[in-house]
């Protein structure tokens, strides 16, 4: 007795071909799909920096004439430009602008400003005051007013000083918000001591440090600008 015997369909190696060829194309577009939503992110966050560089250029031209006399803090004590020709040379290195000052700071809600108040008999007193962008303290928005000499003024009166530390303070608020370290440095190659300085904006996220260091490696660059390998940040210059 014959059989007869027909085989059809295909073996197990061919199937096993295919099944590797369709694994290396689903990786590979599951690997292109998250390039694709880390460059969004990225997008996204460098478009909120800008944001944030942008709002802190507006504050620093806001305010050309709001020093302080040291920038270490905690307390910052005012300076009038006016009075930049006065100091030496190892007092003009430690005067900073207001706002390079609070943002460069720790300060986070608060900070403490001072100024020298000339009283009518010619004595000099030394005035602090804490500006706050928290709701309880004093945050220099005034909405009632008071009369001195006959004229109407603001209950809350700040000074330009202060001013500026609230604005600050409000920036780097915005910042944090967005997950955003931020700084203010001076640009590599700018005239030291001088005013009206070119400066440098660091925006910085995802760990990456507001700082321009040769030694940290999680700086956003090194001391002469370069941007490091595999930093998260941005450099913008503001004047």
């Amino acid at each position: 007795m014959k059989y007869s015997m027909h085989e059809q369909g295909i073996g197990l190696v061919e199937v096993l071909v295919a099944v590797l060829l369709l694994s290396v194309a689903v990786l590979g577009f599951s690997a292109l799909q998250m390039r694709a939503i880390s460059a969004t992110d990225e997008s996204l966050v460098r478009t909120k920096s800008l944001t944030v560089v942008r709002n802190l250029a507006e504050v620093m031209r806001a305010y050309p004439e709001a020093y302080v006399k040291d920038g270490s803090g905690p307390t910052f004590e005012s300076i009038l430009s006016t009075e930049f020709a006065d100091l030496s040379i190892a007092e003009r290195a430690k005067v900073v602008p207001t706002i390079q000052a609070v943002v460069s700071s720790s300060a986070t809600d608060t900070v403490t400003i001072s100024h020298v108040k000339t009283n009518p008999n010619g004595s000099k007193t030394t005035v602090s005051k804490v500006v706050s962008v928290l709701a309880t303290g004093e945050n220099c928005l005034s909405t009632t007013t008071q009369t001195v000499g006959g004229k109407k003024l603001p209950k809350q009166t700040c000074t330009i000083n202060e001013l500026a530390a609230r604005d600050a303070l409000m920036i780097k608020k915005q910042a944090a918000d967005q997950a955003i370290t931020i700084n203010i440095e001076t640009c590599p190659g700018s005239a030291a001591n001088a005013i009206q300085q070119q400066m440098c904006v660091i925006t910085a996220w995802n760990g990456t440090k507001a700082i321009l260091d040769d030694n940290d490696v999680d700086a956003c660059a090194k001391a002469n600008g370069t941007y490091k390998t595999s930093s998260n940040c941005l450099i913008s210059e503001a004047y």
